[in-house]
């Protein structure tokens, strides 16, 4: 209890590996890893049983002592096992409290101050296709607030689609697709992931989710190597089609930045961050509206995209 509360978290389940965000140069925030242990309420409830049970085979003990006499062996057993659970909280106090400067959640409407109408600016890039790669700074996430808890359920894998268009002047026509893996979602506990999979998105009748941008509503020149843009979509989502508006940044990199994120030195590469929003009344997740305690579902998407060689 002592650890649960030094988190400060107030999480209900535990994490093995707790989930923390780190500021970075090029992807504002990503993922730091090897998190620590992070304790539950529930794992408080099953440790307290544990130790109810021990004091029950003590008072036992104790009263089969007064008939019999000490029984050695068996007080030296039932201490032997009375440790055990000393073990848990060590084990997560030594993994620490996350990394200095770390974040529990993406911070929300990060790329909120887009411009609301003009479209003026662009970024010294080739016009082309450019293709979302796999990479640490490419996933969407999205924050939810259910069963008393905050927590993100994040797609970092298997995401797919491109951006066409021509980087240096955005009022020519573009053409945008992002396509998820619906069965990647990862929650930060494996039993909760699970219920996402299969109990609220229902991987086995809509496997992926897509979304589209539509018309550019406005852009904006914030620095030589990054444009604010809001943007009408449209978002394929269980079965329906949600229209929304985004807004985000679009960065250029310079060597430097490759270098950081790993990209060959003679890539192209174009990084993204956006932002929408959906609602649980507004969606096909209306159906159990009951297990939300929020209406509102904040989504923040993150790409590495590469500019193809190909004609």
């Amino acid at each position: 209890m002592v650890r649960w509360f030094v988190q400060g978290s107030g999480n209900v389940y535990t994490a093995t590996s707790k989930r923390f965000y780190v500021p970075d140069p090029d992807l504002g925030w990503r993922v730091a890893p090897g998190g620590p242990p992070w304790i539950g309420l529930e794992l408080c409830a099953v440790l307290a049983g544990f130790c109810g049970a021990i004091a029950v085979a003590g008072f036992v003990l104790g009263r089969r002592e007064r008939k019999r006499g000490r029984a050695g062996a068996a007080r030296l057993a039932l201490w032997g096992v009375a440790a055990l659970p000393l073990a848990v909280p060590v084990w997560a106090f030594a993994g620490g409290l996350g990394p200095d400067g770390g974040r529990e959640a993406l911070p929300e409407g990060a790329t909120a101050a887009a411009p609301t109408s003009g479209i003026e600016g662009g970024l010294d890039l080739p016009a082309g296709r450019y293709e979302v790669i796999a990479h640490a700074g490419t996933a969407v996430t999205a924050s939810v607030e259910a069963g008393e808890e905050r927590f993100e359920a994040r797609f970092a894998r298997a995401i797919t689609g491109a951006w066409s268009g021509d980087p240096r002047d955005l009022t020519r026509p573009t053409g945008s697709e992002i396509v998820v893996d619906a069965s990647v979602v990862d929650t930060g506990i494996k039993l909760r992931s699970q219920h996402a999979r299969e109990e609220y998105l229902h991987v086995d009748r809509f496997p992926r989710f897509t979304l589209r941008l539509g018309r550019l509503v406005a852009a904006r020149q914030d620095g030589p190597h990054q444009l604010a843009f809001r943007s009408q979509a449209t978002l394929d989502f269980m079965g329906e089609s949600l229209a929304v508006e985004v807004t985000g940044n679009l960065r250029a990199t310079d060597a430097a930045a490759r270098a950081r994120l790993g990209l060959p030195a003679e890539a192209v590469a174009l990084l993204v961050a956006a932002d929408f929003a959906i609602t649980v009344s507004g969606s096909a997740l209306r159906v159990d509206h009951d297990s939300f305690d929020s209406d509102r579902i904040p989504i923040h998407v993150s790409l590495v995209l590469v500019r193809s060689n190909a004609p």
